[in-house]
């Protein structure tokens, strides 16, 4: 995630005009997949697990639901015009406001969870809500090729259409990418039903069997004489490359847990950088594009380096955010109280920033 974000904002035009550089694109074209795919197996395994605690109001939904919440709350700062809200109000242009509503992978995951976790609180029955999930996967995947072809600009509020589509700049809209999100749970759902680790093998063997077929049959319905769907971006929305992304990272996902078991990391630092993924992606953000608080390394430096250079940039990048996240999680596991409060402040202080600040 890292490496591709500081590559497509520094590496110069040239070298991106290489051969290399398009199939460079095509594999980190899954990298997003599977950080939807890993968000819903992180809550379909907390949810199902503990699913008496997730079906009532109590302390562990709140947080939860404050924690969607805040997901979106940064995705739409992320893209915030203006460090001031008047100026936000009365001098955005409209590409600027457009830039703003769009639908990135925070909002993407923070809305598709908070969906799930009302789905939890409405059906109260876990089986019917793992069927209700898979329901909606396909759904999702089979009918976005028709949602990417409608305009929703001119019947919704523009904010809402973000959700739907790309129409409106949106990198990650609902359709199709929730529905990584949703074959997370029903993977994490797969795994919990599993009684021993045999269980558990063939259970994650089964699930990347399952997804490995559908996508061969999404590609063979290719060739057939006609097309289901009106024209659309095969490349974002059609369900067979939906389906061969899906493959991959379930098998990716199967490979990583056969592994697990025979590979011993002498270093905590990959299991860090996963419990504080959240935190790795806005701080890389914010060091390589920047924000309305201020530049990142794209304003600095631009797409001006060669391969070489910014593959030490990218080290140094990782290095950085490594050494943040590493010093946050050890606030956040030892003075769990401390952290909050930080996390409280930082958002009161920017808020009352953005309100008060005149232009």
């Amino acid at each position: 995630m890292i490496q591709g974000h500081v590559f497509d904002a520094l590496l110069s035009p040239q070298v991106k005009s290489a051969s290399w550089y398009y199939v460079h694109d095509f594999f980190h074209g899954f990298i997003a997949p599977m950080f939807l795919f890993a968000s819903g197996v992180a809550f379909g395994v907390a949810t199902i697990r503990s699913w008496d605690q997730h079906i009532v109001w109590g302390e562990r939904v709140r947080r939860r639901v404050w924690k969607f919440l805040a997901l979106m709350a940064i995705g739409y700062a992320l893209h915030l015009p203006y460090f001031s809200l008047r100026k936000t109000i009365h001098a955005a242009t409209s590409m600027e406001t457009t830039a703003m509503v769009q639908v990135d992978a925070l909002q993407c995951i923070g809305i598709t969870l908070l969906i799930l976790q009302g789905s939890v609180f409405l059906l109260r029955k876990k089986e019917l809500f793992v069927r209700l999930v898979a329901l909606g996967g396909t759904v999702v995947i089979f009918a976005s090729p028709i949602v990417w072809s409608l305009h929703f600009a001119d019947k919704v509020p523009l904010w809402m259409a973000a959700y739907l589509n790309a129409e409106n700049g949106s990198w990650f809209p609902l359709f199709p990418w929730s529905a990584y999100i949703l074959c997370g749970v029903l993977f994490g759902y797969c795994f919990l039903n599993a009684r021993s680790y045999r269980d558990e093998v063939v259970a994650v063997l089964k699930y990347a069997a399952v997804s490995a077929g559908l996508a061969v049959l999404a590609l063979l319905s290719l060739r057939l004489p006609f097309d289901f769907y009106p024209p659309h971006d095969y490349w974002k929305s059609d369900p067979s490359i939906i389906l061969v992304r899906l493959s991959v990272v379930c098998i990716v996902a199967a490979a990583i847990f056969l592994a697990d078991r025979y590979i011993q990391a002498a270093s905590r630092i990959p299991s860090i950088m996963g419990r504080e993924s959240l935190f790795v992606y806005i701080v890389h953000l914010l060091i390589v594009y920047g924000s309305v608080m201020g530049p990142g390394l794209n304003y600095y430096i631009g797409p001006t380096l060669s391969l070489v250079q910014t593959l030490i940039v990218t080290v140094l990048v990782f290095v950085v955010v490594m050494f943040l996240a590493v010093l946050w999680y050890g606030l956040n596991s030892n003075h769990r109280n401390v952290a909050d409060r930080l996390k409280l402040a930082g958002a009161a202080i920017f808020l009352l920033a953005f309100v008060i600040r005149p232009w």
